[in-house]
């Protein structure tokens, strides 16, 4: 139920500031969701349906990282180990969030955005979930992404729709959750790209108000 108030809510909340601001971006193809799903998806259909023994080898393993093998930091966001249904929550979860943050970060921020979250995800995982794999951890930091901008920048509903959804993340961190990590890795993330962003923009318009 808090996975879905945290990603429901800020795909609505994304919306909302997408409608509010009228085309945040140029870019209608969302490329880097559509490479993330590709990337993800195929070695996913290759575990659940040929070769299950491949989330062994993929997944985040605390004790296995800690004799070297590092990449699974990185190979464990392209397994699943929540079987059929958690693969398909997860990659349809990816779909929906990544387009929409996509539209509003555009995919060079986007993909900083989604390695940014997963790493830090595995990391904190590390902590709580010593063993564990899938893509969730790239959603929940691309959707804290989107509700901190909408934080700053939505109207007063898209706001407060966003707000909760931050909050709720904040929860799953506090209570050692996975997700939450990624979330709060996201959010810091977001909040800077939106900072950053506000910045070009007033420079801009200081340009143009002086020629």
């Amino acid at each position: 139920m808090l996975y879905a108030v945290v990603l429901g809510g800020a795909v609505w909340a994304g919306f909302r500031l997408i409608a509010e601001r009228g085309s945040i971006g140029n870019q209608r193809v969302p490329v880097a969701t559509i490479t993330a799903l590709v990337v993800v998806g195929v070695p996913t259909l290759i575990q659940l349906t040929a070769v299950p023994s491949l989330l062994g080898h993929l997944e985040r393993d605390r004790n296995l990282i800690g004799d070297g093998e590092m990449w699974r930091l990185a190979t464990a966001l392209v397994a699943q180990d929540g079987g059929p249904g958690g693969a398909v929550f997860n990659l349809v979860s990816l779909a929906f969030v990544g387009a929409v943050a996509e539209r509003i970060w555009g995919s060079a921020r986007w993909t900083l955005i989604a390695l940014v979250s997963g790493v830090a995800g595995e990391l904190w995982g590390l902590l709580v979930q010593p063993v564990g794999a899938g893509n969730s951890v790239v959603v929940f930091g691309l959707a804290a992404s989107v509700a901190v901008t909408a934080v700053r920048g939505g109207n007063r509903a898209t706001c407060v729709v966003a707000a909760v959804c931050l909050l709720v993340a904040g929860a799953l961190l506090l209570t050692a959750d996975i997700h939450g990590g990624a979330a709060a890795a996201g959010a810091g993330c977001g909040l800077a790209l939106d900072r950053q962003r506000s910045a070009e923009r007033h420079a801009t318009d200081e340009v143009r108000r002086s020629s």
